[in-house]
Protein backbone atom coordinates (compact mmCIF):
# COMPACT_ATOMS: atom_id res chain seq x y z
CA UNK A 1 0.00 0.00 0.00
CA UNK A 2 1.43 3.38 -1.01
CA UNK A 3 2.15 6.19 1.46
CA UNK A 4 -0.44 8.36 -0.29
CA UNK A 5 -3.12 5.75 0.35
CA UNK A 6 -1.99 5.32 3.95
CA UNK A 7 -2.15 9.08 4.53
CA UNK A 8 -5.63 9.29 3.03
CA UNK A 9 -6.79 6.43 5.26
CA UNK A 10 -5.16 8.07 8.27
CA UNK A 11 -6.91 11.40 7.60
CA UNK A 12 -10.23 9.59 7.07
CA UNK A 13 -9.82 7.59 10.29
CA UNK A 14 -8.87 10.73 12.24
CA UNK A 15 -11.93 12.54 10.85
CA UNK A 16 -14.25 9.66 11.75
CA UNK A 17 -12.68 9.37 15.21
CA UNK A 18 -13.21 13.10 15.74
CA UNK A 19 -16.86 12.81 14.75
CA UNK A 20 -17.43 9.79 17.01
CA UNK A 21 -15.73 11.45 19.99
CA UNK A 22 -17.66 14.70 19.54
CA UNK A 23 -20.88 12.75 19.17
CA UNK A 24 -20.11 10.73 22.29
CA UNK A 25 -19.23 13.87 24.24
CA UNK A 26 -22.49 15.45 23.11
CA UNK A 27 -24.60 12.46 24.14
CA UNK A 28 -22.87 12.01 27.50
CA UNK A 29 -22.55 15.61 28.61
CA UNK A 30 -23.70 18.38 26.31
CA UNK A 31 -27.17 17.05 25.47
CA UNK A 32 -28.17 17.10 29.15
CA UNK A 33 -26.75 20.60 29.63
CA UNK A 34 -28.47 21.86 26.51
CA UNK A 35 -31.76 20.29 27.59
CA UNK A 36 -31.49 21.84 31.06
CA UNK A 37 -30.55 25.19 29.58
CA UNK A 38 -33.45 25.11 27.10
CA UNK A 39 -35.84 24.18 29.90
CA UNK A 40 -34.61 27.13 31.96
CA UNK A 41 -34.86 29.47 28.99
CA UNK A 42 -38.37 28.21 28.24
CA UNK A 43 -39.45 28.62 31.85
CA UNK A 44 -38.09 32.16 31.93
CA UNK A 45 -39.77 32.96 28.62
CA UNK A 46 -43.06 31.47 29.85
CA UNK A 47 -42.87 33.55 33.02
CA UNK A 48 -42.17 36.65 30.93
CA UNK A 49 -45.10 35.79 28.65
CA UNK A 50 -47.41 35.37 31.66
CA UNK A 51 -46.28 38.74 32.98
CA UNK A 52 -46.92 40.42 29.64
CA UNK A 53 -50.37 38.81 29.36
CA UNK A 54 -51.25 40.02 32.82
CA UNK A 55 -49.91 43.51 32.05
CA UNK A 56 -51.94 44.02 28.86
CA UNK A 57 -55.10 42.35 30.10
CA UNK A 58 -58.28 44.51 29.63
CA UNK A 59 -56.26 47.20 27.82
CA UNK A 60 -57.60 48.40 24.50
CA UNK A 61 -54.15 49.82 23.65
CA UNK A 62 -52.39 46.49 24.10
CA UNK A 63 -50.92 46.80 20.61
CA UNK A 64 -48.84 49.81 21.57
CA UNK A 65 -47.67 48.14 24.75
CA UNK A 66 -46.71 44.93 22.90
CA UNK A 67 -44.88 46.89 20.20
CA UNK A 68 -42.81 48.63 22.85
CA UNK A 69 -42.03 45.33 24.61
CA UNK A 70 -41.02 43.67 21.30
CA UNK A 71 -38.57 46.46 20.57
CA UNK A 72 -37.11 46.43 24.06
CA UNK A 73 -36.82 42.66 24.47
CA UNK A 74 -36.08 41.76 20.82
CA UNK A 75 -39.08 39.41 20.86
CA UNK A 76 -41.36 38.31 18.07
CA UNK A 77 -44.89 38.89 19.50
CA UNK A 78 -48.04 37.61 17.80
CA UNK A 79 -51.67 37.96 18.92
CA UNK A 80 -54.50 35.80 17.53
CA UNK A 81 -58.24 36.06 18.18
CA UNK A 82 -60.63 33.29 19.08
CA UNK A 83 -60.93 32.26 15.42
CA UNK A 84 -57.16 31.88 15.09
CA UNK A 85 -56.79 34.97 12.92
CA UNK A 86 -53.65 37.00 13.43
CA UNK A 87 -54.64 40.45 14.71
CA UNK A 88 -51.24 41.76 15.75
CA UNK A 89 -47.54 41.08 15.05
CA UNK A 90 -44.43 42.93 16.07
CA UNK A 91 -40.73 42.07 15.74
CA UNK A 92 -38.83 40.00 13.14
CA UNK A 93 -37.23 36.56 13.07
CA UNK A 94 -34.97 37.11 10.04
CA UNK A 95 -31.72 35.12 10.17
CA UNK A 96 -32.76 33.31 13.32
CA UNK A 97 -31.46 29.78 13.80
CA UNK A 98 -32.81 29.01 17.30
CA UNK A 99 -36.36 29.80 18.42
CA UNK A 100 -37.99 29.43 21.82
CA UNK A 101 -41.72 30.16 22.16
CA UNK A 102 -44.26 30.55 24.96
CA UNK A 103 -48.02 31.42 24.91
CA UNK A 104 -50.79 32.60 27.22
CA UNK A 105 -54.33 33.97 27.02
CA UNK A 106 -55.43 37.46 27.93
CA UNK A 107 -58.87 39.18 27.92
CA UNK A 108 -59.90 42.54 26.58
CA UNK A 109 -63.53 43.00 27.45
CA UNK A 110 -65.44 39.98 26.30
CA UNK A 111 -62.79 39.01 23.76
CA UNK A 112 -60.15 36.36 24.39
CA UNK A 113 -56.79 36.59 22.67
CA UNK A 114 -53.82 34.24 22.40
CA UNK A 115 -50.47 35.86 23.09
CA UNK A 116 -47.44 34.09 21.55
CA UNK A 117 -43.96 35.33 22.41
CA UNK A 118 -40.94 33.97 20.44
CA UNK A 119 -37.35 34.51 21.48
CA UNK A 120 -34.95 34.25 18.52
CA UNK A 121 -31.19 33.67 18.48
CA UNK A 122 -28.50 33.31 15.76
CA UNK A 123 -25.74 30.67 15.85
CA UNK A 124 -23.17 33.46 15.96
CA UNK A 125 -24.52 34.21 19.41
CA UNK A 126 -24.53 30.58 20.50
CA UNK A 127 -22.25 31.53 23.39
CA UNK A 128 -25.45 32.73 25.00
CA UNK A 129 -26.29 29.09 25.62
CA UNK A 130 -23.20 28.80 27.82
CA UNK A 131 -21.88 25.68 25.99
CA UNK A 132 -19.80 27.16 23.18
CA UNK A 133 -16.72 27.25 25.38
CA UNK A 134 -17.30 23.65 26.46
CA UNK A 135 -17.51 22.53 22.81
CA UNK A 136 -14.31 24.41 21.99
CA UNK A 137 -12.39 22.86 24.89
CA UNK A 138 -13.76 19.41 24.08
CA UNK A 139 -12.68 19.70 20.44
CA UNK A 140 -9.16 20.75 21.49
CA UNK A 141 -8.92 17.76 23.81
CA UNK A 142 -10.19 15.40 21.10
CA UNK A 143 -7.65 16.70 18.57
CA UNK A 144 -4.88 16.37 21.17
CA UNK A 145 -5.90 12.77 21.94
CA UNK A 146 -6.02 11.87 18.23
CA UNK A 147 -2.57 13.39 17.62
CA UNK A 148 -1.18 11.71 20.73
CA UNK A 149 -2.33 8.26 19.66
CA UNK A 150 -1.27 8.94 16.05
CA UNK A 151 2.26 10.02 16.94
CA UNK A 152 3.52 6.51 17.70
CA UNK A 153 2.20 4.86 14.47
CA UNK A 154 3.49 7.80 12.42
CA UNK A 155 6.92 7.48 14.01
CA UNK A 156 7.18 3.70 13.66
CA UNK A 157 5.52 3.60 10.25
CA UNK A 158 7.20 6.53 8.51
CA UNK A 159 9.78 8.47 10.53
CA UNK A 160 11.77 5.51 11.88
CA UNK A 161 12.14 3.75 8.46
CA UNK A 162 13.36 7.02 6.92
CA UNK A 163 15.85 7.50 9.77
CA UNK A 164 16.94 3.87 9.32
CA UNK A 165 17.45 4.42 5.60
CA UNK A 166 19.54 7.50 6.33
CA UNK A 167 21.66 5.50 8.79
CA UNK A 168 22.07 2.69 6.24
CA UNK A 169 23.37 5.22 3.71
CA UNK A 170 25.81 6.57 6.29
CA UNK A 171 26.92 3.07 7.36
CA UNK A 172 27.39 2.00 3.73
CA UNK A 173 30.13 4.59 3.47
CA UNK A 174 31.88 2.68 6.28
CA UNK A 175 31.57 -0.65 4.46
CA UNK A 176 28.34 -2.04 5.95
CA UNK A 177 25.95 -3.57 3.42
CA UNK A 178 22.24 -2.61 3.90
CA UNK A 179 19.52 -5.25 4.01
CA UNK A 180 16.21 -5.50 2.16
CA UNK A 181 12.91 -4.84 3.94
CA UNK A 182 9.49 -6.43 3.54
CA UNK A 183 7.14 -3.51 2.85
CA UNK A 184 5.48 -2.47 -0.38
CA UNK A 185 5.15 1.30 0.01
CA UNK A 186 7.47 4.00 -1.30
CA UNK A 187 9.79 3.78 1.71
CA UNK A 188 10.19 0.02 1.23
CA UNK A 189 10.78 0.46 -2.50
CA UNK A 190 13.35 3.16 -1.80
CA UNK A 191 15.17 0.97 0.74
CA UNK A 192 15.21 -2.03 -1.60
CA UNK A 193 16.30 0.11 -4.55
CA UNK A 194 19.14 1.42 -2.41
CA UNK A 195 20.13 -2.18 -1.58
CA UNK A 196 20.00 -3.07 -5.29
CA UNK A 197 22.16 -0.05 -6.07
CA UNK A 198 24.74 -1.03 -3.45
CA UNK A 199 24.80 -4.60 -4.79
CA UNK A 200 25.39 -3.26 -8.29
CA UNK A 201 28.17 -1.01 -7.00
CA UNK A 202 29.79 -3.95 -5.20
CA UNK A 203 29.66 -6.05 -8.37
CA UNK A 204 31.22 -3.21 -10.33
CA UNK A 205 33.93 -2.93 -7.70
CA UNK A 206 34.65 -6.65 -8.01
CA UNK A 207 34.73 -6.31 -11.79
CA UNK A 208 37.17 -3.40 -11.51
CA UNK A 209 39.37 -5.44 -9.20
CA UNK A 210 39.30 -8.27 -11.73
CA UNK A 211 40.21 -5.84 -14.50
CA UNK A 212 43.20 -4.66 -12.48
CA UNK A 213 44.16 -8.26 -11.69
CA UNK A 214 43.78 -9.25 -15.35
CA UNK A 215 45.90 -6.34 -16.54
CA UNK A 216 48.51 -7.16 -13.93
CA UNK A 217 48.60 -10.87 -14.81
CA UNK A 218 48.35 -10.68 -18.58
CA UNK A 219 50.87 -7.86 -18.94
CA UNK A 220 53.30 -9.03 -16.26
CA UNK A 221 54.07 -12.37 -17.93
CA UNK A 222 55.09 -11.11 -21.41
CA UNK A 223 56.66 -8.01 -19.90
CA UNK A 224 58.85 -10.19 -17.67
CA UNK A 225 59.92 -12.15 -20.73
CA UNK A 226 60.72 -8.96 -22.62
CA UNK A 227 62.84 -7.69 -19.72
CA UNK A 228 64.60 -11.03 -19.37
CA UNK A 229 65.54 -11.35 -23.04
CA UNK A 230 66.57 -7.68 -23.14
CA UNK A 231 68.94 -8.26 -20.23
CA UNK A 232 70.45 -11.25 -22.04
CA UNK A 233 70.99 -9.21 -25.16
CA UNK A 234 72.78 -6.53 -23.10
CA UNK A 235 75.04 -8.74 -21.00
CA UNK A 236 76.14 -11.56 -23.27
CA UNK A 237 77.64 -11.87 -26.67
CA UNK A 238 75.09 -13.56 -28.88
CA UNK A 239 75.33 -15.17 -32.24
CA UNK A 240 73.37 -13.40 -34.97
CA UNK A 241 70.92 -16.28 -35.05
CA UNK A 242 70.30 -16.13 -31.29
CA UNK A 243 70.08 -12.32 -31.40
CA UNK A 244 67.43 -12.50 -34.11
CA UNK A 245 65.58 -15.18 -32.15
CA UNK A 246 65.49 -12.96 -29.04
CA UNK A 247 64.32 -9.99 -31.10
CA UNK A 248 61.48 -12.09 -32.51
CA UNK A 249 60.48 -13.23 -29.02
CA UNK A 250 60.50 -9.65 -27.73
CA UNK A 251 58.43 -8.53 -30.73
CA UNK A 252 55.89 -11.33 -30.27
CA UNK A 253 55.55 -10.57 -26.56
CA UNK A 254 55.04 -6.90 -27.39
CA UNK A 255 52.33 -7.84 -29.88
CA UNK A 256 50.64 -9.90 -27.13
CA UNK A 257 50.60 -6.85 -24.85
CA UNK A 258 49.27 -4.69 -27.68
CA UNK A 259 46.49 -7.19 -28.42
CA UNK A 260 45.57 -7.34 -24.75
CA UNK A 261 45.29 -3.56 -24.53
CA UNK A 262 43.15 -3.53 -27.69
CA UNK A 263 40.84 -6.09 -26.07
CA UNK A 264 40.35 -3.83 -23.08
CA UNK A 265 39.76 -0.84 -25.35
CA UNK A 266 37.13 -2.78 -27.29
CA UNK A 267 35.45 -3.93 -24.09
CA UNK A 268 35.27 -0.40 -22.68
CA UNK A 269 34.13 1.10 -25.98
CA UNK A 270 31.28 -1.39 -26.25
CA UNK A 271 30.05 -0.21 -22.84
CA UNK A 272 30.52 3.47 -23.62
CA UNK A 273 29.30 3.59 -27.23
CA UNK A 274 26.07 1.86 -28.15
CA UNK A 275 25.97 2.94 -31.82
CA UNK A 276 26.42 0.24 -34.48
CA UNK A 277 26.94 0.60 -38.23
CA UNK A 278 24.46 -2.08 -39.17
CA UNK A 279 23.82 -3.04 -42.76
CA UNK A 280 21.84 -5.64 -44.69
CA UNK A 281 23.98 -8.50 -45.95
CA UNK A 282 23.20 -11.98 -47.26
CA UNK A 283 24.27 -15.07 -45.37
CA UNK A 284 26.16 -16.33 -48.45
CA UNK A 285 28.19 -13.11 -48.69
CA UNK A 286 28.96 -13.04 -44.98
CA UNK A 287 30.13 -16.68 -45.07
CA UNK A 288 32.35 -15.80 -48.01
CA UNK A 289 33.92 -13.05 -45.87
CA UNK A 290 34.63 -15.57 -43.09
CA UNK A 291 36.28 -17.94 -45.60
CA UNK A 292 38.45 -15.16 -46.93
CA UNK A 293 39.43 -14.08 -43.39
CA UNK A 294 40.45 -17.45 -41.96
CA UNK A 295 40.50 -20.35 -44.44
CA UNK A 296 43.98 -19.90 -45.95
CA UNK A 297 45.69 -19.00 -42.65
CA UNK A 298 44.13 -21.86 -40.70
CA UNK A 299 44.75 -24.44 -43.42
CA UNK A 300 48.39 -23.36 -43.55
CA UNK A 301 48.67 -23.93 -39.79
CA UNK A 302 47.19 -27.41 -40.08
CA UNK A 303 43.68 -26.61 -38.89
CA UNK A 304 40.79 -28.25 -40.75
CA UNK A 305 38.52 -25.25 -41.32
CA UNK A 306 35.15 -25.23 -43.11
CA UNK A 307 32.23 -22.84 -43.57
CA UNK A 308 28.80 -24.20 -44.58
CA UNK A 309 25.64 -22.18 -45.21
CA UNK A 310 22.32 -24.05 -45.40
CA UNK A 311 20.38 -20.82 -45.97
CA UNK A 312 22.57 -18.75 -48.31
CA UNK A 313 19.68 -16.58 -49.54
CA UNK A 314 18.69 -15.32 -46.10
CA UNK A 315 19.68 -11.79 -45.04
CA UNK A 316 21.21 -10.42 -41.86
CA UNK A 317 21.08 -6.89 -40.45
CA UNK A 318 24.40 -6.59 -38.58
CA UNK A 319 27.52 -4.53 -38.10
CA UNK A 320 29.75 -6.58 -40.41
CA UNK A 321 33.10 -5.40 -39.06
CA UNK A 322 32.14 -6.06 -35.44
CA UNK A 323 30.57 -9.42 -36.30
CA UNK A 324 33.83 -10.41 -38.04
CA UNK A 325 35.52 -9.59 -34.72
CA UNK A 326 33.07 -11.94 -32.99
CA UNK A 327 34.01 -14.90 -35.17
CA UNK A 328 37.68 -13.96 -34.90
CA UNK A 329 37.53 -14.03 -31.10
CA UNK A 330 35.69 -17.37 -31.12
CA UNK A 331 38.19 -18.96 -33.50
CA UNK A 332 41.17 -17.58 -31.58
CA UNK A 333 39.70 -18.98 -28.38
CA UNK A 334 39.27 -22.41 -30.00
CA UNK A 335 42.90 -22.44 -31.19
CA UNK A 336 44.07 -22.12 -27.55
CA UNK A 337 42.31 -25.30 -26.41
CA UNK A 338 43.41 -28.06 -28.77
CA UNK A 339 45.23 -31.14 -27.49
CA UNK A 340 47.11 -33.75 -29.55
CA UNK A 341 44.36 -34.54 -32.07
CA UNK A 342 44.34 -32.81 -35.49
CA UNK A 343 42.53 -29.49 -34.87
CA UNK A 344 39.23 -28.88 -36.58
CA UNK A 345 36.93 -25.82 -36.65
CA UNK A 346 33.61 -25.89 -38.51
CA UNK A 347 31.28 -22.91 -39.03
CA UNK A 348 27.72 -23.73 -40.07
CA UNK A 349 24.63 -21.61 -40.64
CA UNK A 350 20.94 -22.56 -40.77
CA UNK A 351 17.50 -20.95 -40.56
CA UNK A 352 15.44 -21.66 -37.43
CA UNK A 353 12.01 -20.03 -37.40
CA UNK A 354 12.66 -16.31 -37.92
CA UNK A 355 16.30 -16.49 -36.78
CA UNK A 356 19.56 -17.17 -38.61
CA UNK A 357 21.71 -19.40 -36.40
CA UNK A 358 25.49 -19.81 -36.65
CA UNK A 359 27.47 -22.52 -34.90
CA UNK A 360 31.25 -22.60 -34.48
CA UNK A 361 32.33 -26.15 -33.47
CA UNK A 362 35.80 -27.34 -32.51
CA UNK A 363 37.23 -30.65 -31.35
CA UNK A 364 39.26 -29.19 -28.50
CA UNK A 365 39.30 -30.10 -24.83
CA UNK A 366 35.79 -28.75 -24.27
CA UNK A 367 34.27 -27.00 -21.28
CA UNK A 368 32.62 -28.71 -18.28
CA UNK A 369 28.82 -28.68 -18.48
CA UNK A 370 28.48 -26.70 -15.25
CA UNK A 371 30.75 -23.94 -16.60
CA UNK A 372 29.14 -23.42 -20.01
CA UNK A 373 27.03 -20.49 -18.79
CA UNK A 374 30.15 -18.71 -17.47
CA UNK A 375 32.28 -18.60 -20.61
CA UNK A 376 30.93 -15.18 -21.68
CA UNK A 377 31.51 -13.58 -18.30
CA UNK A 378 34.39 -11.11 -18.23
CA UNK A 379 37.65 -12.73 -17.12
CA UNK A 380 36.31 -16.30 -17.00
CA UNK A 381 38.90 -18.95 -17.81
CA UNK A 382 38.77 -22.74 -17.90
CA UNK A 383 42.48 -22.81 -17.11
CA UNK A 384 42.57 -23.57 -13.38
CA UNK A 385 46.15 -22.32 -13.22
CA UNK A 386 44.94 -18.77 -13.82
CA UNK A 387 42.67 -16.64 -11.68
CA UNK A 388 41.79 -14.21 -14.46
CA UNK A 389 41.52 -14.28 -18.24
CA UNK A 390 40.90 -12.11 -21.27
CA UNK A 391 37.75 -10.48 -22.59
CA UNK A 392 37.36 -12.09 -26.03
CA UNK A 393 34.11 -14.01 -25.50
CA UNK A 394 32.69 -11.26 -23.29
CA UNK A 395 33.23 -8.83 -26.18
CA UNK A 396 31.46 -11.32 -28.46
CA UNK A 397 28.38 -11.30 -26.24
CA UNK A 398 28.31 -7.49 -26.13
CA UNK A 399 28.42 -7.26 -29.93
CA UNK A 400 25.87 -10.01 -30.60
CA UNK A 401 23.37 -8.61 -28.08
CA UNK A 402 23.85 -5.10 -29.48
CA UNK A 403 22.83 -6.52 -32.89
CA UNK A 404 19.67 -7.99 -31.32
CA UNK A 405 20.91 -11.59 -31.13
CA UNK A 406 21.85 -14.19 -28.54
CA UNK A 407 25.00 -16.22 -27.97
CA UNK A 408 25.53 -19.36 -25.89
CA UNK A 409 27.92 -22.29 -25.54
CA UNK A 410 27.28 -26.03 -25.64
CA UNK A 411 29.17 -29.31 -25.87
CA UNK A 412 29.33 -31.12 -29.20
CA UNK A 413 29.65 -34.76 -30.23
CA UNK A 414 33.37 -34.45 -30.86
CA UNK A 415 33.93 -33.58 -27.19
CA UNK A 416 34.77 -29.98 -27.96
CA UNK A 417 32.84 -26.75 -27.60
CA UNK A 418 30.18 -25.21 -29.84
CA UNK A 419 29.56 -21.47 -29.74
CA UNK A 420 26.06 -20.75 -31.04
CA UNK A 421 24.84 -17.39 -32.30
CA UNK A 422 21.22 -16.54 -33.09
CA UNK A 423 20.63 -13.37 -35.13
CA UNK A 424 17.40 -11.78 -36.39
CA UNK A 425 16.84 -12.48 -40.09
Amino acid sequence: MSIRTKLLLFVLCAFLANILLVYGYYNLFLSRNISDFNSNVHEQLQAETNRIAEEIGDRNDFADALRTIAQQKDFLIEVSDENGSLVFQSGEALGAHVKNSAANLFHVGDNVYLLKVTQTMQLSNIAAYGIAWDIFIAELLIIFIILLFSALPIYWGFAKPIISLYKNMAHYKDGFQPERVVRDDEIGLLQNEFVTLTETIEKEKQKQHMIIASISHDIKTPLTSIMGFTERMKKTSLTPERHEQYVDIIYNKSVSIKNLIEDFDDYLNLHIHSGLKQQRISVDKFCAILRADYEAELMENGVDFSVRADCPDEFLFIDVSKMRRVFGNIIDNSLKHFMDQPPSIAVSCSKQLDKVCFSVEDNGVGIPEQDLHKVFDPFYTSDKGRTVAGLGLSICREIVEACGGKIWASQNKAGGTSINISLPG
